[in-house]
């Protein structure tokens, strides 16, 4: 069977991932009391995770699918609720075979940037379900565990147990968070939900420790552990389980803005709340151990977002732990990790007008802004980036919004702050000067270096440019490089410049709102000049450049300027080179002459003592300079 990686409905403005399956096999029978209301973890049932192997399903007594084979007898040992969902790894012998999808099974991984297509990827995206993420949950069961040895076995994501019911706490949460976090892995945080008690007390206490210990911002989505424990809690009358899940998932999406995850098997599913309608739309972590894939996933699911296949080893560990599979890819997993609601990305300035919104992972079907949190627009269906108006008046402006997700289910009001900046930076005129670096286009280009002056009171600056525009041509670079706001900082950026040619060299410097400022210097001119037969030149000009060739025989020469020597130039380089300027010197105003003079004299790894300069480049500098 091929699995296909789709962009469902995951969680309404933030990424989504989820694997779509082909529908299971007929739902086993349901069985009801006198009442006609469906009784699930009867005494003596068991928990179920998958069929042992494809071949031979221990089916549960009561699960059977229709039709079904002969079943086995042996489904898997009853445990406490202390072990939901990682237990299993504390009780298991080291030797027993991690059970990891065949290679074969496959994947298309879909895009993460939108959430309406509901077209499949193409077959050149599939991927083998082996290059999938892997990650494992854990909770107190698995004692000192050593997260760096998980990240070092492959894993990318640890999902932990933080509370159960209403008042029980995972203790090893908060020590384990903090482990997960420095080993570089990315953190879940799940609750075990008791059918036997309301939801609403149990979501507090979920998000009361969760915010207690860390907080939601930097964690996956949350997670409820949906299973079946007759020895512990008892029968479950699915329509009261399901009022107080429903009651849970309710409650946490109004104190965090996030749906949470929904760990279940097809029969714990079915046992615990009688496959109720309203749950499909949340995001399925599916157990199915022992399959090739979740092949019988809970009812009203096609998909899963992650999926709990059975036991996997950890170097240096005996005892194994839980093992899972994220269905998509690196990026896509951390996209799910929630962020702070930010305005335009969480930019420290704008130019003003319309802004988008950064949700940072929270979910909802519609939404509302403000720009005073007592103003509120009109309620409008949630987009992929949604945007808000703000003024373009510079100052200080504050965003309110809020999403809700139903009638009467809204999520907690966010905002953030952004300064509007209108005003572009201060740039100066650039100065242009000679640099050392190799001539290009034969003799034609010639390396230059531009240096200016730049500050920005409000935003800062950002990548600035630089533009030469001559008589023939024009020609840009990139000046990359940012300054902090009221930072004011002398750029250098390099560039090249025609030959004889009248050229406007341009500093264009933005600033961190978007404002840009233009800073111009006219009249910018380089010539080359050539030697004569006794091997100098008259030139004139700002500064003067030494174009020579250089090579593994090259010796060391001293460069003169009206017959004193300025400096002293080797020549040598272990590989040929090509016509460069060796050296930059400045002049004084007025006519010069310049000339080489060898010194038989070279760097011990040379093999001769040739001098190859081939002739000078001079820059005049403009006479005229503007900005705006």
């Amino acid at each position: 069977m091929i699995l296909l990686l789709l962009p469902g409905p995951l969680l309404t403005g933030s990424a989504s991932v989820r694997a779509a399956v082909q529908p299971a096999e007929p739902t086993a029978t349901v069985v009801y009391d006198a009442a006609g209301r469906g009784i699930g973890c009867l005494p003596g049932g068991k928990r179920y995770k998958g069929p042992a192997s494809i071949k031979d399903p221990p089916w549960p007594p009561g699960a059977e699918p229709t039709p079904t084979p002969e079943p086995s007898l042996s489904p898997e040992p009853s445990l406490s609720p202390e072990a939901s969902p990682s237990a299993e790894a504390s009780a298991v012998p080291s030797d027993v075979p991690s059970r990891a999808p065949e290679a074969a099974i496959q994947l298309a991984v879909a895009t993460i940037d939108t959430l309406t297509s509901p077209e499949p990827t193409t077959a050149d995206a599939i991927r083998p379900v082996s290059e999938l993420i892997t990650g494992v949950d854990v909770s107190h069961h698995q004692q000192d565990l050593d997260f760096e040895a998980v990240r070092e076995a492959g894993h990318r994501f640890a999902i932990m147990k933080v509370t159960e019911n209403n008042d029980h706490l995972d203790t090893y949460f908060s020590t384990y968070v903090g482990q997960a976090k420095a080993a570089g892995l990315e953190v879940g945080a799940y609750h075990v939900f008791d059918y036997t008690l309301d939801g609403k007390s149990q979501a507090d206490h979920y998000v009361d420790r969760v915010e207690q210990v860390i907080g939601f911002e930097g964690l996956l989505p949350p997670v409820v552990d949906v299973e079946c424990w007759p020895a512990y809690y008892g029968a479950s009358i699915h329509s009261v389980s399901a009022a107080r899940l429903r009651d849970f998932v309710d409650e946490v999406y109004r104190r965090t803005g996030m749906a949470p995850v929904v760990y279940t098997s097809e029969y714990m599913w079915r046992e615990v709340v009688g496959n109720p309608d309203g749950f499909e739309d949340l995001p399925l972590w599916a157990a199915c151990w022992g399959c090739d894939q979740p092949i019988t996933l809970p009812e009203g699911w096609d998909d899963w977002t992650f999926w709990q296949d059975g036991l996997t080893k950890i170097p240096g560990r005996r005892a194994r732990v839980d093992g899972n599979y994220f269905a998509g890819s690196g990026r896509q997993l951390r996209s799910l990790v929630q962020r702070p609601f930010a305005i335009a990305g969480g930019a420290v300035a704008t130019a003003g007008g319309t802004v988008a919104l950064d949700l940072g992972g929270r979910s909802g079907s519609e939404i509302r802004t403000s720009l005073d949190g007592e103003e509120w627009s009109d309620w409008q269906a949630l987009r992929p980036t949604p945007t808000v108006e703000i003024g373009t008046a510079e100052g200080e402006y504050v965003v309110y919004a809020q999403l809700k997700d139903g009638p009467g289910l809204r999520a907690p009001v966010v905002s953030d702050t952004i300064v509007v900046d209108a005003t572009p930076p201060e740039v100066t005129p650039p100065s242009v000067g000679l640099r050392v670096g190799p001539l290009t286009n034969g003799l034609a280009r010639v390396p230059v270096a531009v240096g200016w002056q730049a500050q920005d009171e409000t935003a800062g600056l950002a990548d600035a440019k630089v533009e030469v525009a001559c008589t023939e041509v024009s020609l840009t670079s990139d000046a990359p490089g940012s300054a902090a706001p009221a930072e004011s900082v002398t750029w250098q950026a390099e560039a090249e410049m025609p030959a004889s040619e009248d050229c406007d060299v341009t500093a264009i410097v933005p600033d961190g709102a978007g404002n840009t400022s233009r800073a111009t210097t006219s009249g910018v001119e380089v010539s080359i000049v050539t030697l004569d037969p006794a091997g100098a030149a008259s030139v004139a000009g700002d500064e003067v450049g030494v174009v020579a060739n250089r090579g593994p025989d090259a010796g060391r020469a001293a460069l003169l300027v009206d017959g004193a020597a300025v400096a002293l130039m080797d020549l040598w380089a272990a590989e040929p080179e090509g016509p460069s300027i060796v050296h930059v010197a400045t002049l004084a105003p007025g006519a010069h002459t310049v000339s080489i003079q060898p010194t038989d004299s070279a760097d011990p790894g040379s093999t001769g003592t040739a001098v190859d300069v081939t002739g000078f480049v001079t820059i005049t500098g403009g006479s005229s300079a503007q900005s705006g």
